[in-house]
C-alpha cells in the first residue's frame, strides 16, 4: 500500500479516536451536572449514625450546592456557590475547613433547567405548594434542587448542638438540643432540595430547605417564614449516587423500623 495512503488512514483513525474520547468526556461532564451525590442515608442518620463518612474537601468535588450536617450533628450545612457553610448552634455562620467530616448530606453541581420569576409566598406551606406545581411540569418522580433568592419579612431557622457519644436518635436530639432563631427583614438564599416519595428513608420525601443570608450572618434549617418575594432557579436531577458508612455502628444497624413518622416529626 502507498505510504501516503497508510499515513492518511492513521491520521483519520487518530482523529476518530479523539472525537470519541471528546464525546465520552462531554457525556461524563453532563452526567456530573445531572447527578445527586449523597453521604449516608436518612434512616441511618435518624438512628444516630453521626460519625463522619467523608471530608468537606472530598464532598465539594461532587458539586457546588447542597445541604446536610457535620460530624456529631455539629450545626446545619448550607452549600452555596461551592462554599460549605455551617450554621452553628450559637447562631453564627462559619466556612468549614476541608478536613471537617460529614455524616449525612446531599450535593449536586447546579445546572439551571428552568426559572421561577415574580415568586411570592405568604409562608412555608404556600411556597412549597407553589414549588410542587412547578416540578409537576417536569415530573414529580425526579429529584430537584431549587435556588431561591429574595426577601423575607421574617424567617425562623434552627441549628443543633454538637452531640457526644454514645449518640442518641435524632428525634431525641431535636427535642433537647435544637436551637431556634427568628430573624426579621432578611435577604438571602434558600437551598431547596426535593426527593420523590419512592426515595423516602433514603432521604426525606418532599422539600427540605436551608437558608443563608446575603451578609452571611444568619442561616440554618428552615422551620417557617412570612412574606417572601423573589425568584428561583430549578435544577432537575436524574441520577443518584450514595456513599455509605463503613463503621461497626452502621454495619450492625437494624433497618426494619418504619422511620417515616419520625422523619416527618423533625422536619
Amino acid at each position: 500500500m502507498n505510504k501516503k495512503i497508510v499515513f492518511a488512514l492513521i491520521v483519520v483513525g487518530l482523529l476518530a479516536v479523539s472525537a470519541v474520547s471528546a464525546q465520552n468526556s462531554l457525556l461524563l461532564n453532563n452526567n456530573d451536572d445531572d447527578s445527586m451525590y449523597q453521604v449516608s442515608l436518612m434512616q441511618a442518620f435518624m438512628h444516630g449514625e453521626y460519625n463522619g463518612v467523608i471530608t468537606v474537601g472530598d464532598f465539594k468535588s461532587h458539586g457546588d450546592i447542597g445541604l446536610g450536617t457535620f460530624e456529631g450533628v455539629n450545626g446545619e450545612m448550607i452549600v452555596l456557590d461551592g462554599v460549605v457553610y455551617q450554621a452553628a448552634a450559637d447562631g453564627s455562620i462559619n466556612v468549614m475547613p476541608d478536613n471537617e467530616t460529614i455524616p449525612f448530606a446531599t450535593i449536586t453541581k447546579f445546572d439551571e433547567d428552568g426559572k421561577i420569576t415574580n415568586l411570592t409566598a405568604k409562608n412555608f406551606d404556600d411556597l412549597t405548594g407553589q414549588l410542587d406545581k412547578e416540578i409537576e411540569k417536569y415530573g414529580v418522580n425526579n429529584m430537584y434542587v431549587i435556588k431561591i433568592k429574595g426577601d423575607f419579612s421574617n424567617i425562623t431557622v434552627r441549628s443543633v448542638e454538637k452531640q457526644e457519644k454514645p449518640y442518641k436518635e435524632f428525634t431525641e436530639v431535636a427535642k433537647v438540643d435544637q436551637k431556634v432563631f427568628n430573624h426579621t427583614d432578611q435577604t438571602g438564599t434558600l437551598v431547596a432540595v426535593y426527593f420523590p416519595e419512592y426515595m423516602n428513608e433514603l432521604n426525606m420525601h418532599g422539600w427540605h430547605l436551608h437558608f443563608l443570608s446575603d451578609d452571611k450572618a444568619t442561616g440554618g434549617h428552615v422551620l417557617g417564614f412570612n412574606n417572601f418575594s423573589g425568584s428561583g432557579q430549578i435544577d432537575e436531577i436524574h441520577e443518584f449516587n450514595m456513599i455509605l458508612p463503613t463503621d461497626d455502628t452502621f454495619v450492625k444497624m437494624n433497618f426494619t423500623e418504619d422511620m417515616t413518622n419520625k422523619i416527618s416529626s423533625v422536619e
